[in-house]
């Protein structure tokens, strides 16, 4: 007897366990936010006790709107776009009007009242570790490259050509070892000066998902990325850089404006069939802001404790960013000269060149011609007026000669009794009206020539083949940086293998 009874206790207390393992709850609809702790919340009180937080995370995934699904390309066409490529960013945005469609759509309807999904992708997946997801490498969590919850983009162009883009910030550095799976560069660094109109903007969200920030991330991307390029027009990443990517990617700037997305009204649809939990369907009510102070780094700092002082230098940390970063990289500055002058278009147009500014001689037609015809575009480019200027800048020549302005003082003899443009090409010759110090005088310097001040004192002529400015020196005779144009230059460290002739514009 008392043994019959034993049985009947163990039995029944298997039966207890079975019952608890099975969990069956029809389809609910539940105001609520799919998370792990409000669904368990839910779950228990129904008297469901076996479904994991990672059963719900990923319940939850399969339920909101995957992010890829928003141009409904494929991955290669996502990612391209985030590193400033694609069709958007490469000029061609009548081919886009089908894509841009879908954007817009998806700004109005599942960026507005569902969840999207942070970038993950299938094609993705056996690519990466067992203990990893199939993140987009811009927005890797998995990789120690996102740890600051913070995404930003910056953008230095306009896809129609529409204006100039809003410039907010100045470019200071970026370690190119950041965005490698962008830029495809291992290791290096790059500095900008002559700073390009930039707009930087970003977002951050909660690491603890505190304010429901970080379940509607992918939201704020949509919002940040493809809204920007769609109704704003913002295109074309910084050089070197992501487009878009998480902030540990991009380059150090100053500020970068701030959006942020405020979540409310959540709902969800679920059912669960023999302790397997599938989430049918998620509402919620989503809405995008500038932040209060419209700057990430107070944003950041003074909701979440988040510090992005290594990324957001402000107005005045260009200089210590790139202190910094030759000091991590063992870089120190040489004191070699640059020879490489930066010419303005806007200012000098080039007429003749050889060696890296070579430039054929050419007819208004862009044919190219014999000396003789030239010389008449040549004097046309000059004008009628005195005196002008006819620039010579030599980067590979001495130091003395690489910049030489030939001030003409006279009025030119016609075309048959000077080749003007042959003078400075071939045949260095004072001839015919190019006696020096009388018909005109040569400088160091556009400010000299300006000023008739340090005027050189030495020059030389009437050497066949032999160009511009033979031996002619600031103070004394200097050998061998001449040009021609019909034979072949002096050799030695410093000759006038690289060399441009301009006229000022």
């Amino acid at each position: 007897m008392i043994l019959n009874t034993a049985f009947r206790i163990l039995a029944l207390s298997l039966v207890a366990v079975s019952a608890q393992a099975q969990c069956n709850i029809a389809e609910v609809s539940v105001d609520i936010a799919c998370t792990p702790e409000a669904l368990q919340r839910d779950l228990a009180a129904k008297g469901c006790t076996s479904i994991t937080d990672d059963a719900i995370v990923r319940a939850c995934e399969d339920a909101a709107f995957d992010f890829g699904e928003i141009t409904d390309l494929h991955y290669q066409f996502d990612k391209s776009y985030m590193d400033g490529g694609a069709i958007w960013n490469d000029g061609r945005a009548d081919e886009a009007a089908a894509t841009e469609s879908r954007v817009r759509k998806a700004l109005t309807t599942v960026g507005s009242n569902s969840i999207i999904n942070w970038p993950m992708y299938e094609a993705l997946t056996e690519y990466v570790g067992p203990d990893q997801r199939p993140y987009m490498s811009n927005f890797n969590f998995t990789d120690g490259s996102c740890d600051l919850s913070t995404v930003m983009c910056c953008f230095i162009d306009d896809k129609d050509d529409r204006e100039e883009v809003l410039d907010n910030s100045e470019v200071c550095t970026h370690d190119l070892r950041d965005s490698r799976r962008s830029n495809h560069i291992n290791r290096g660094w790059a500095e900008f000066d002559n700073n390009a109109n930039t707009y930087c903007t970003g977002f951050t969200f909660s690491p603890e998902d505190v304010d429901g920030t970080n379940r509607v991330k992918g939201n704020s991307l949509l919002d940040l990325s493809f809204r920007n390029t769609v109704e704003n027009g913002l295109v074309k990443n910084i050089p070197g850089a992501p487009m878009c990517a998480c902030i540990e990617q991009m380059p150090t700037v100053s500020t970068a404006h701030c959006r942020t997305t405020t979540v409310s009204n959540e709902a969800l649809t679920y059912s669960v069939t023999d302790d397997k939990l599938e989430v049918k369907m998620i509402e919620a009510s989503v809405t995008f802001d500038d932040c209060p102070t419209n700057d990430l780094y107070q944003h950041a700092r003074s909701t979440y404790d988040i510090d992005l002082s290594d990324h957001l230098v402000g107005k005045d940390g260009c200089e210590d960013s790139k202190d910094k970063i030759h000091n991590e990289k063992f870089w120190v500055p040489t004191q070699i000269r640059n020879n490489y002058a930066y010419i303005s278009e806007d200012e000098w147009e080039l007429v003749a060149g050889k060696g890296t500014t070579w430039f054929p001689v050419k007819d208004e037609d862009g044919n190219g011609v014999d000396l003789a015809n030239y010389d008449a575009v040549f004097r046309e480019k000059l004008g009628d007026d005195l005196p002008f200027v006819v620039r010579r800048y030599c980067e590979s020549c001495l130091p003395s000669h690489r910049d030489i302005y030939y001030k003409r003082l006279t009025p030119l003899p016609p075309t048959e009794e000077l080749n003007f443009i042959d003078l400075f090409l071939n045949n260095w010759f004072n001839t015919v009206s190019n006696t020096f110090h009388e018909d005109f005088e040569l400088y160091s310097s556009k400010e000299d020539a300006d000023n008739n001040e340090n005027a050189w004192t030495y020059c030389n002529f009437n050497d066949g083949r032999v160009g511009f400015p033979r031996d002619c020196g600031p103070t004394s005779k200097i050998n061998n940086q001449w040009n021609s144009y019909t034979r072949g230059i002096a050799g030695g460290r410093y000759n006038a293998f690289d060399h441009g002739f301009y006229v000022a514009k």
